[in-house]
């Protein structure tokens, strides 16, 4: 990314922790999280339907062989909106999800506009996700959204701004890690329940193939490319955060720079963009662990950046 003429200086980590507990930042990020739900909500109804089927179909088959053909033709009109009608809303929710969450970041580490986020919600409809002011602070309060970035008022500004960035990466990465997981295990299980009940029923081979493999096949077309998909993520993200571990650890005496913290930015919006969403369960069941890991990471971080400010200013 080009960032000539965008004149940025990170600012002092007192200022970053007290504007992500702001009134501004808060309703960002009730609203990104809003937006990301409503995305969700798009990738349930395509599971529910794909869960019915993938369900119903191996008992259709094996009771009623002549509805197998039936069964297969309504699997392939749903996996048809699906991958269409479903898809398209989904990600539109998330990619405003995506520009709301990088307007936070923007507005706590006082970057300027790198680019034109697109989609993204109006105002008006920021507000209607938002609901009125004054219940901001009690709702922030039940969703854990104060203290979203850890900060530490003695490590330099620049600093803070990269070890947020790669906590933002880092928590990502272990859920989208434990979603991988999980779609794997998912597409194991159910992929050795559908062969074992067919041999068990002694099914024909065109019934078997009619009436549960091909109502199953988006269903297993979906979980595998949301398993390749998280992996990839996990992948994106852990280079994001090794590469910034790196720079803040680095001892050689190459200086952390203001630039560095813009395309870091920029690769952490596109992420972002492209990741596979993480159900709200995986996230409410993780939450507490996950926090409690990447504030010790944190910590960690910010004492091996107090070290090399030490070593730029022996006299301080």
């Amino acid at each position: 990314m080009d960032t000539d003429g965008q004149a940025y200086s990170a600012p002092a980590a007192a200022a970053m922790a007290t504007t992500q507990d702001s009134l501004a930042a808060l309703r960002l990020l009730i609203a990104q999280r809003s937006l990301y739900s409503k995305a969700k909500d798009w990738t349930y109804l395509r599971w529910i339907g794909l869960s019915v089927m993938g369900i119903a179909a191996p008992f259709v088959a094996m009771f009623i062989p002549v509805a197998a053909v039936s069964v297969a033709a309504v699997a392939g009109v749903w996996i048809f909106l699906s991958r269409t009608v479903f898809n398209a809303l989904e990600s539109k929710r998330a990619a405003q999800g995506a520009a709301v969450q990088e307007d936070f970041d923007r507005l706590v580490f006082a970057m300027p506009l790198l680019a034109t986020r697109e989609p993204r919600p109006a105002p008006e409809d920021i507000a209607t996700l938002v609901g009125p002011d004054a219940q901001v602070p009690d709702r922030a309060k039940q969703e854990n959204l104060y203290g979203w970035y850890p900060m530490d008022r003695t490590v330099a500004g620049v600093a803070c701004v990269a070890i947020a960035q790669r906590a933002n990466a880092a928590y990502s990465e272990r859920l989208l890690r434990l979603n991988a997981r999980y779609w794997l295990v998912v597409l194991a299980v159910w992929t050795a329940v559908i062969v074992l009940v067919s041999v068990v029923r002694d099914l024909q081979l065109s019934t078997f193939l009619l009436g549960v493999a091909a109502p199953l096949l988006p269903a297993y077309l979906d979980v595998s490319d949301q398993w390749r998909a998280s992996a990839q993520a996990c992948t994106d993200r852990r280079s994001m955060a090794e590469d910034i571990e790196r720079a803040v650890r680095d001892a050689s005496g190459k200086a952390l720079t203001d630039d560095d913290l813009l395309v870091w930015q920029e690769r952490l919006y596109g992420l972002r963009r492209s990741s596979p969403l993480v159900p709200n369960l995986i996230y409410k069941r993780t939450w507490e662990r996950n926090e409690q890991a990447m504030n010790a990471a944190a910590a960690e971080l910010w004492a091996a950046a107090r070290r090399r400010q030490l070593g730029a200013n022996p006299e301080a």
